[in-house]
């Protein structure tokens, strides 16, 4: 529905039942007021009828002449009828005998004029009795005046009444009607103006909606908009950034790739082709492990959500280590895991498992650069070390998960290790051949499942020790 349409419903039903009410209470109010004004005349009537009764000879006489007839008359459309009856005796005097009897009067108050509703000769009448006491003598002589008036002139003033109430009433409610759809319509302008606004806006324009001329109850919702577009402004950026560094990153190795297949074209004897073919094959491995890398970093954006389970990460991690193996020993490194039991956390099973991975691959990595580095100094110097790594699960403090790798690399400088966690950030002199994604992926699995990771050096201030300690 329209907001136009429901807001004239919720201001026009509401003022179109309230003035069906007042229109009742106008018309019981008119015909109350007929009904007072035409029983004061009725009264009027009675009280000159008594005035025209006298006793003659101990008979009651009623001097009424046709012009008194007619001076009761309210009305040239109505008919009047009267009665006068002995109230000792009961006997009918003079006038309509058959009109209705009046209430019984009350013993407290038996003068008082009783108004009372009948039918006679087959037409509704109004009726007002009372007791006039005449003098016969000593004596008191009660007697009963009945005055009755057909209600045509009632109907016709009550009906009148009503008619010209309703007129002007709807006359009030046309222009209230009016000044509301006017009103609504004023009201809905800075809406209007919002809606051709945005409409004219290109399909990548973001830039918050302006609040300054929108309503103060709208306004939370403009706001709230505003949000939602500066978080799909920021999505989109980190998305064009995403594909602008994948883009930078897979043409290094592409082409690398691409002149090693050459050049392997341009060998005609094998040793050389089978070289060649080497060099080919682990570009191809660095090439899959930056594509793994950047599908990772895309099941890690923050937009999608995580399809969390229970998981052992005892058992994961001894998995990912496992697997690490003939990586390690084909670089001399010493790859060990430590941890027993059984310790639960709850997270995305693809996306834990990756982080993990990305951790063992770096200390690998960079402790064998390192390990050959050292190896070629040890040609000097005669001494040298071997690389360390170790995979540890353990419940840190207050019972919480805790996963480490710790290695005797090179180790990173606290001024450097914020920025290792940047995407695509490489040290200046860092061995290996990584493309600065490793640990930034796992930083934004860390952010997701609310994982608290922590650069350290490690033991006896020798290499790298990177914790990941599940918060509560």
């Amino acid at each position: 529905m329209r907001l136009r349409s429901l807001l004239l419903a919720w201001l026009l039903v509401p003022s179109l039942a309230l003035w069906g009410l007042a229109f009742a209470f106008g018309y019981l109010h008119s015909l109350g007021q007929a009904h007072e004004a035409f029983d004061r005349t009725l009264l009027g009537s009675a009280l000159v009828l008594g005035e025209r009764l006298q006793l003659q000879d101990g008979e009651v006489v009623a001097d009424l002449p046709p012009a008194a007839l007619e001076m009761l008359r309210t009305d040239a459309h109505d008919r009047v009828f009267y009665r006068v009856v002995d109230v000792r005796s009961g006997r009918h005097i003079t006038g309509y005998a058959d009109l209705p009897d009046p209430p019984q009067a009350s013993a407290s108050a038996p003068s008082v004029p009783r108004f009372y509703d009948g039918e006679h000769q087959g037409q509704a009448v109004r009726i007002v009795a009372l007791t006039v006491d005449l003098l016969d003598g000593e004596r008191s002589r009660p007697l009963q005046v009945q005055v009755a008036e057909t209600q045509e002139a009632r109907r016709e003033l009550t009906r009148r009444q009503v008619l010209e109430a309703a007129a002007v009433q709807l006359a009030l409610i046309g222009l209230a009607a009016a000044l509301i759809a006017l009103g609504v319509r004023r009201g809905l302008a800075p809406l209007k103006r919002l809606r051709a606004e945005v409409r004219a806006r290109g399909a990548d324009d973001l830039q918050p909606i302006a609040t300054r001329d929108v309503p103060r109850e709208v306004a939370p919702l403009i706001q709230a908009i505003n949000t939602q577009m500066l978080r799909q402004r920021q999505l989109s950026e980190l998305q064009l950034r995403f594909v602008a560094n994948a883009s930078h990153q897979l043409k290094t190795p592409l082409t690398l790739l691409r002149a090693q297949i050459d050049h392997a074209l341009q060998q005609s004897a094998l040793p050389a082709m089978r070289g060649v073919l080497e060099q080919i094959h682990q570009s191809a491995l660095g090439t899959q492990r930056l594509v793994s890398q950047l599908l990772s970093l895309a099941r890690s954006d923050p937009s999608l959500a995580l399809a969390k389970e229970p998981l052992d990460l005892v058992a994961l991690a001894r998995e990912v280590t496992f697997e690490m193996l003939t990586h390690s020993r084909a670089r001399g490194i010493d790859l060990g895991f430590e941890g027993e039991g059984r310790i639960t956390v709850t997270a995305e099973h693809v996306l834990l498992r990756e982080a993990i991975a990305n951790l063992v691959h770096n200390a690998i990595t960079y402790t064998h650069a390192a390990a050959v580095s050292d190896a070629a100094r040890a040609d000097a110097d005669g001494a040298s070390r071997g690389g360390l790594v170790t995979v540890r699960v353990q419940a840190g403090e207050g019972g919480s998960p805790c996963l480490s790798v710790c290695d005797n690399g090179p180790g990173i400088p606290p001024d450097e290790r914020a920025r290792v966690l940047e995407r695509f950030y490489r040290r200046p002199g860092a061995g290996g051949s990584g493309s600065g994604l490793g640990l930034s992926i796992v930083k934004e699995i860390c952010e997701r499942h609310d994982i608290e990771l922590t650069l350290q050096d490690g033991a006896d201030g020798l290499g790298l020790c990177v914790l990941m300690r599940w918060r509560g």
